[in-house]
């Protein structure tokens, strides 16, 4: 077991505009929904307590449905203050020239994912020219995962055997709905550590049953009974 040192991922929103079938989004069985504002405000306070190396404001969902996404990331800026990096991944669907220059006095760094090229292309000169673009992401085809075998797709990421940043640095991850998973791979959330109502800093993690099927390294041995297979869709196109 691992203490919980640090929040670093919330996701705003469990909702998505895509249906890709390399993404575990589509086999998500719990709502989709946008996180309201209590539950954002609990989980920037423990991110002000708690804080990690960055804090990444991507969850399963795409963080720009959130009806208040400008006014979340300046929230975020304000709980982490100046100093640690805040980054976003997105797949630029919805990212205009006006929410880019709207979010840019908070020094975001946004990625952009290759999901819709003709949809991304405007997201990523409008990010451009606010100052905040991070990178472009094309990992579906060139850096591949099968996020820890929920979904069926093909493994030719680098990263494959490289320690996981996740358990042994105590990091957790704030889902749509306040419950705290131990890594951003937990989309069907169904083994939870605890709530935003809970004393943070007291709870504890552990390597969980998509470690043993992950392309990277936990670092500890793994139970064999959290270690047992995980369904998968066969469908090779998106829906």
């Amino acid at each position: 077991m691992f203490p919980v040192r640090a929040i670093h991922q919330i996701e705003m929103t469990s909702r998505c505009n895509l249906r890709c079938v390399y993404c575990a989004w589509r086999n998500m069985e719990r709502p989709k929904i946008d996180m309201d504002d209590l539950t954002y405000a609990k989980a920037l306070l423990w991110a002000r307590q708690m804080p990690g190396p960055e804090l990444n404001l991507a969850g399963i969902g795409e963080s720009t449905m959130h009806p208040e996404f400008v006014r979340n990331v300046f929230l975020a800026r304000e709980a982490i203050g100046p100093d640690v990096p805040l980054i976003l991944a997105t797949n630029g669907l919805l990212m205009t020239r006006e929410m880019a220059m709207a979010i840019a006095p908070t020094r975001i760094r946004v990625w952009v994912s290759l999901h819709r090229p003709e949809k991304a292309g405007p997201a990523i000169e409008a990010l451009k020219a606010a100052g905040i673009i991070a990178g472009v992401s094309a990992d579906a085809s060139v850096e591949a995962v099968d996020w820890a075998g929920q979904v069926d797709w093909f493994v030719s990421t680098h990263q494959k055997g490289l320690p996981c940043p996740w358990v042994k640095n105590g990091r957790v991850f704030v889902l749509a709905d306040g419950r705290l998973a131990r890594c951003c791979f937990d989309a069907t959330a169904d083994d939870i550590i605890g709530t935003l109502d809970d004393d943070v800093p007291s709870l504890q993690t552990a390597p969980y049953k998509l470690c043993s099927s992950c392309h990277l390294d936990v670092g500890v041995p793994i139970e064999k009974t959290k270690a047992f297979p995980i369904p998968v869709r066969s469908e090779r196109a998106h829906a």
